[in-house]
């Protein structure tokens, strides 16, 4: 894949039930989740779904600036 572009790096993590799955992050704003089709049947269907979120706000985390700051 010459031509390919790196969006992201994805860390591997597991869920309360011990399921692991990756995620990370693609802009400030935006995160992804790559998770396994767990109810995948013989033959059919993708193994990953791939989705993308809007981050949450960390507690305590500096508020942005935005244009209108400077007016």
């Amino acid at each position: 894949m010459e031509n390919a572009i790196k969006l992201t790096g994805l860390w591997k993590s597991k869920d309360k039930e011990g399921k692991t799955f990756l995620s990370g992050s693609l802009s400030p704003v935006s995160k992804v989740l790559v998770m396994p089709n767990t109810f995948k049947k013989e033959g059919k269907g993708p193994d990953y779904y791939l989705y993308v979120g809007v981050n949450e706000k960390k507690e305590g985390s500096k508020p942005s600036r935005t244009p209108e700051d400077d007016l």
